[in-house]
Formats: C-alpha cells, structure tokens, sequence
C-alpha cells in the first residue's frame, strides 16, 4: 500500500488498474502539475496505459525506462 504521503515505494510493482486509481486520486486532491513516481509496471504498455488515464498525460509528460523485466514511470500530472 502507499506511504501516506502519497509516494509509491520504489520497489512496487503495480497493475494497470492500480497505476490508474491512484493517479486519479493524487491528481483530484492536487491542482499543482508535478513530476511524480508512478512505480513499476510489467511493460510499457501498461505504463502508458496508466499515463492514458484521467487526466491524461501528454507528448513529454511521460518517462519510462525498461530494467530488467519492470519498466519505472514518472508522469507530469
């Protein structure tokens, strides 16, 4: 589960459907655009299934690199 300052542990591994709730929730409670971890995924699919949610992010607003069999994402939301 999250920290309870809303930072997703380095190490998680989460499931598109995860990623998606929880960048809905931290983007209804902010209305400041920030870089933000967004954790580990099994693909770059899935990474950028998460960064095509409400609210989606745009050309740039996107990071992602492959390590390994987990792809770590950072999104501007």
């Amino acid at each position: 589960m999250e920290n309870s300052n809303e930072e997703i542990a380095a190490d998680r591994v989460l499931s598109v459907e995860e990623g998606a709730e929880i960048k809905q929730r931290i983007a209804a409670q902010r209305s400041l655009k920030r870089w933000r971890w967004m954790g580990n995924y099994g693909d770059p699919t899935q990474a950028a299934a998460v960064a095509n949610v409400d609210p989606p992010c745009v050309a740039g607003e996107v990071m992602f690199s492959v390590n390994g069999d987990l792809v770590p994402a950072w999104m501007f939301y």
